[in-house]
């Protein structure tokens, strides 16, 4: 993802799935569509969620992610179909397209290296998942 420095730290990964609608790990909470899966990769210092069509885990059926990294806040308003949006009760800029739907929620007020929570969908068949997951995101824990 351009604009976005990784925050993977060296803790070790354990993968965790989910199914039914409601996730819940010490960095975020929401609610999706019951028929989806979800791929919990987060660890002890960052957030890494594949949220799949199917339990097939394959890169053909991923249908998006939810993930932290740090971006630039004043590179990322140099985007001209960018959109406003409140996710979390955090400020963010969502910029879509007919392929992708990608929101970027910032955890700090500060202008550059600013921990950010990346929402990115795949556009053109899960729009509304974005919309729910986006709706219901409930933001536990801020990366240092």
């Amino acid at each position: 993802m351009s604009g976005c420095t990784d925050l993977t730290g060296t803790a070790a990964t354990v993968n965790k799935t989910s199914t039914g609608g409601n996730f819940e790990n010490e960095w975020v909470k929401f609610q999706y569509p019951s028929q989806l899966f979800i791929v919990d990769n987060s660890n002890s210092t960052n957030c890494k969620l594949e949220i799949y069509n199917s339990s097939n885990t394959i890169i053909e059926n991923m249908i998006g992610e939810v993930f932290y990294c740090k971006s630039n806040r004043t590179d990322l308003s140099s985007f001209t179909k960018r959109k406003s949006i409140t996710i979390g009760g955090k400020s963010g800029i969502k910029i879509e397209d007919n392929l992708q739907v990608c929101s970027y929620v910032f955890l700090n007020s500060d202008y550059t290296d600013v921990p950010t929570l990346i929402l990115n969908f795949n556009a053109q068949n899960y729009l509304d998942t974005y919309q729910k997951i986006a709706d219901t995101m409930d933001i536990k824990k801020i990366p240092t």
